[in-house]
């Protein structure tokens, strides 16, 4: 299990190369916005439906209001989002984490991290997964028995979809990803990403 040593690693890391990296250029490839004020730089963007600011050059990431506290992991997370957005667009294509590099390797934590705690709280309350996907700002998709897209970043669409169980098979369910992400973010950062979205969509449900 990762530590909590870990994880500052990882953000000492994400910030050292922030350091050398040029604000606009982030801002522009990331589609975030950066405001000066007292000679101090912000990059605010929205992440999920709040906005968070990071500090340039230091890399501190914080909620624009201050309110609540981002985990280590998510703040490494937004970190590497602004580190990895590069002038690519999205594709279009759907891709699942199995066909992202290395993510048959990461495939069981994924699974039990992400897809089967998607299943497991709504697989068979498709209204529960509707309404708490509205209030994560979720858009509804034409795919499966019931699905919908989440924007946590910018540059980066998650979808989840559900079918119903019937005679044959039990409740089943994916996560989707835009075949850019694997432009953008490495495989563990995706993993921890697509959780987030089922767990943030969790605490909406009351489950």
């Amino acid at each position: 299990m990762p530590r909590i040593d870990d994880f500052l690693n990882t953000l000492h890391l994400a910030r050292e190369k922030l350091l050398s990296r040029d604000p606009e250029e982030i801002c522009r490839n990331a589609v975030t916005e950066l405001l000066t004020q007292d000679n101090k730089k912000r990059i605010v963007f929205p992440y999920f439906q709040r906005k968070v600011e990071v500090a340039y050059p230091e890399g501190i990431v914080a909620y624009d209001d201050g309110k609540n506290k981002l985990s280590l992991q998510e703040q490494g997370l937004i970190l590497h989002y602004l580190l990895g957005a590069c002038d690519v667009p999205l594709t279009g294509a759907l891709i699942t984490f199995r066909e992202l590099p290395s993510g048959e390797f990461y495939y069981e934590p994924f699974l039990k991290r992400a897809q089967v705690p998607l299943v497991k709280t709504f697989g068979l309350n498709h209204e529960l997964f509707h309404a708490a996907g509205e209030k994560l700002g979720g858009k509804g998709a034409a795919m499966g028995d019931v699905s919908m897209s989440f924007w946590p970043f910018p540059k980066i669409p998650v979808t989840l979809l559900l079918w119903r169980e019937d005679e044959e098979f039990p409740p089943d369910g994916n996560i989707l990803f835009d075949a850019s992400i694997k432009d953008i973010l490495p495989v563990e950062d995706i993993a921890f990403l697509a959780g987030t979205v089922v767990y943030k969509l969790m605490a909406f449900s009351g489950v």
